[in-house]
This record gives C-alpha cells, sequence and structure tokens, in this order.
C-alpha cells in the first residue's frame, strides 16, 4: 500500500495533467475488461453453440439471466466491500476470476460447466467492475463528473467492440475453443495490473482536492467553502444508506433500471441470432454489432457532457426514448443496411443508460455510501437482466417471431420515458442542531 501510494504521489508531480486522469484510464481497463462476457459477445456464440451442442436459444441465453441471479445476491455484499476495503483489491480480485472464467469456458462442453463459468464472468460484468469504476471516479471527480464516467465507458464501448470482432473472428478462422481463450488472454493482460497498481481510492489519499481543486480560503465561512457536485447540491452532505432508502426517487430508480436492463439485455441477448434469422452472415452481424460499439465509444462521452449541463432524469427520459424507438425499429429490419442503423441506435442507448444510472446515483446521493446504494440498486438491474432474455426465448421458442417481443418491449421503454421524470432530485429534511439546551433548525 505504502509503495504504491508513493508511487502515485510521485506520478502527480511528473504528470503535466491530473492524477485522477490516471484512475479513469485505470480503472477504465477493468470496464473494458467486463465487455469480455458482454451479451453481444455471447450473441456471437448463441448460433455455433446451438449447431455444435444442440443447445437450445432459450439454455443458452439462460447463462446471463443464471449469472444476473448470482450477482443479484452477491451485489450488496460487493457494493458493502467497496465502501469497507476500497475499489483497487476489489476490482483486482474481480479481473483475474473474469480472466480465469473465459478461459475456462473453453472446455465448458455440458449446460452446467457452461452455466458455472458464464455466470462467474456475468458477475464480475454486473457489479465490482462497473460499480467499483464509477464510484472510485466519482470520488475523484464532482464537476467533471459526467466527462470521467464517459471516459470510461467509452473503454467499455471499446471492450465491446475488441472481444465481439475477436470472437467472431477467432470462431470464423479458428474454433469456438480458441475463441474463448483468446478473450480470457485479453482480460488478463489488459486489466489485472493498471488496477493493482494505479487505482488510488480517494485524492486526499495523496494530498489532492476533487476536480483539482485548490483547498478553499480559511476566510470564508461553511456554506462557501462546500464543493457543489455539479447538480444543485452539496456533496459533503453525502446521503447515508437509510437515508437513500426513504426516498421516494430511490424506488423510481431502481424499477427503472430495472426496466431499462430488462429491455436492453433481452433485445441485445439474442439480437445476433436475430440478424442470422434475418439472412445476415456470421460476419455483417459482427460488422453491425460492432458498429453498435463505435456509436456508443463516441456517444459515451457526448451523454457524460450533456450531464454536465442538464438534470439527469431528463437524460434519463432521453435514453428511455431512445431504446423505445429502436426496439421499435427492429420490427423493420430486412436488410444488412437496416441492421446496422438499428445497431447504432443501440449504441446510442447502451451508452446513455450507463453513463446516466453512474452520475445519476452519484449526483443524487453523494460518494461516502456510493458502494453500498450502488449495491442495492443494482438487484434492480440485475432482476431486469435475469428475466429480460429469458422472457424474449421464450416467446420466441413459442410464436418462432421476435415481433411480439419487440412490440411489447418498445411500449414499456416508451411509458418508462414519462415514469422516470417524476424521480426529481431529493431534499434531505433539515436536521436540528442542538446548542446547550436549545434546539436550531
Amino acid at each position: 500500500m505504502v509503495d504504491r501510494l508513493s508511487v502515485a504521489s510521485k506520478l502527480k508531480n511528473i504528470l503535466p495533467f491530473y492524477y485522477g486522469w490516471v484512475v479513469v484510464g485505470a480503472s477504465g481497463t477493468a470496464v473494458f475488461a467486463r465487455m469480455a462476457p458482454n451479451i453481444t459477445t455471447l450473441t456471437i456464440f448463441i448460433f455455433p453453440l446451438s449447431q455444435q451442442f444442440g443447445w437450445s436459444r432459450t439454455l443458452i441465453s439462460g447463462s446471463v439471466s443464471a449469472g444476473a441471479l448470482a450477482a443479484l445476491v452477491l451485489s450488496p455484499a460487493i457494493g458493502w466491500a467497496i465502501d469497507r476495503y476500497g475499489v483497487r483489491p476489489v476490482l483486482v480480485v474481480s479481473m483475474v476470476v473474469l480472466g480465469l472464467a473465459m478461459t475456462s469456458l473453453a472446455w465448458a462442453t455440458t449446460p452446467l460447466t457452461f452455466y458455472l463459468a458464464f455466470a462467474a464472468a456475468r458477475v464480475v460484468f454486473h457489479t465490482p467492475a462497473p460499480i467499483g469504476a464509477s464510484t472510485v471516479v466519482s470520488r475523484w471527480f464532482i464537476k467533471k463528473r459526467g466527462r470521467a464516467i464517459g471516459v470510461i465507458f467509452l473503454c467499455g464501448a471499446i471492450g465491446g467492440l475488441v472481444f465481439t470482432v475477436l470472437a467472431a473472428q477467432m470462431i470464423e478462422h479458428f474454433s469456438i475453443k480458441a475463441a474463448w481463450l483468446s478473450l480470457g488472454i485479453v482480460v488478463f493482460a489488459v486489466a489485472v495490473a493498471p488496477a493493482m497498481f494505479l487505482v488510488v481510492e480517494r485524492p486526499a489519499d495523496i494530498g489532492l482536492l476533487p476536480d483539482d481543486d485548490q483547498p478553499p480560503r480559511p476566510d470564508l465561512d461553511s456554506n462557501e467553502r462546500a464543493v457543489s457536485n455539479g447538480n444543485g447540491s452539496l456533496d459533503e452532505d453525502s446521503w447515508t444508506v437509510a437515508e437513500t432508502l426513504k426516498t421516494r426517487s430511490f424506488w423510481i430508480l431502481f424499477l427503472m433500471g430495472m426496466a431499462m436492463l430488462g429491455v436492453s439485455t433481452g433485445n441485445n441477448v439474442h439480437i445476433g441470432a436475430f440478424y442470422r434469422d434475418q439472412g445476415l452472415t456470421l460476419t455483417s452481424s459482427a460488422a453491425a454489432l460492432g458498429l453498435g460499439w463505435v456509436v456508443s465509444a463516441f456517444s459515451s462521452i457526448i451523454w457524460g457532457r450533456v450531464l454536465e449541463r442538464i438534470e439527469s432524469r431528463y437524460a434519463y427520459s432521453i435514453a428511455f426514448l431512445a431504446l423505445g424507438v429502436s426496439t421499435l425499429f427492429l420490427l423493420t429490419v430486412d436488410s444488412p443496411g437496416r441492421a446496422f442503423m438499428a445497431a447504432g441506435m443501440i449504441g446510442i442507448t447502451s451508452s446513455g443508460s450507463n453513463v446516466v444510472m453512474s452520475i445519476m446515483y452519484a449526483n443524487y446521493y453523494g460518494r461516502n455510501s456510493l458502494g453500498r446504494i450502488r449495491g442495492i440498486s443494482e438487484t434492480g438491474v440485475l432482476i431486469g437482466q435475469s428475466a429480460g432474455p429469458l422472457v424474449v426465448g421464450v416467446l420466441f421458442d413459442s410464436r418462432g417471431s421476435y415481433s411480439f417481443v419487440f412490440l411489447l418491449f418498445g411500449g414499456i421503454a416508451l411509458a418508462c420515458c414519462l415514469i422516470v421524470l417524476t424521480a426529481k432530485p431529493p431534499i434531505r429534511p433539515a436536521r436540528p442542531l442542538r446548542t446547550g439546551q436549545e434546539t436550531l433548525i
């Protein structure tokens, strides 16, 4: 610990920029690596796995639900561990687990072994990587939080593109086994060392302030010295978990996360197979998915900057509108051109949901208990992610088409774009301050 902080302390004096951006880059490698078991990667495997092993699409997509259910149980504990032990050890352990899980899939030839390995990888995808990275970045940035979190999800979008294309190429030119091995090797190579040696929990650990601000002047009063979090509230006034759970906005966000990820995950798990059903080749399907990740990468930065300028619930509403439109547009896909258009819209939605949710919780409830708050809120996301793929798989197997699913899910998303507007920034009731025998409000 001492040596690692010593390295960071030296780097902060040598680098021509704020060390917080090093933390963004280091934690961004974990968000990059978490995309190895991403659903658009899995969708590349669905068709060849079903051909090689005779597994149904419902069975394969059920592995996503299994991972979500496992993460559902572990998410609150992981959030607690982030606040208790720090982001760095959680990221390091999770990246090692992810690398081992991805490589072990090369020998998963039965549904049980496939489910165990892929579910373990999906636990890392769901909770420790995104929550850990966004939590530590939220501690380093307040005024520039939007663009900083946009950058880490830019890394995730690049990861989605890299792993999707890598999986497709390895399957087409070598084998399914080679594809799984290559994904695991990339995880080990990219993400373990940066998390271990470069992530520092808080700027105060190396004598800095968030956003590289200067210490407040001693002649200012307490209100003037407080640091604004860029959303109209005082970041020093962080909410406790108990206080957060009593707010109406938290439970609206909980349900909206469930809906957002239920619809988007359900669509995305099956979209590769849907493209194949529409006559696209494996290469064309992978190219369309890759375009989605390119759009997502650029959109992450744009979403981050937008969230520094408008209230986050309005941005969330826009993300739901984009999700509804893109889902309904899938009904018209009958050529590679339309598949590429759909993929682009999905990329905008994907980046928006990631960035908006991460920033919204930090802006609404502060930094001190953010790991535990996100760990609890993630259970709603995980319920949606576990249900969405199964609902789509069951409806496809019973109807032989995705049309009804796209109509249903598109309608849900459009309804949520109005509901999420009711999640207003919470206002904490005035706390009594006692001075002697008097109570001041």
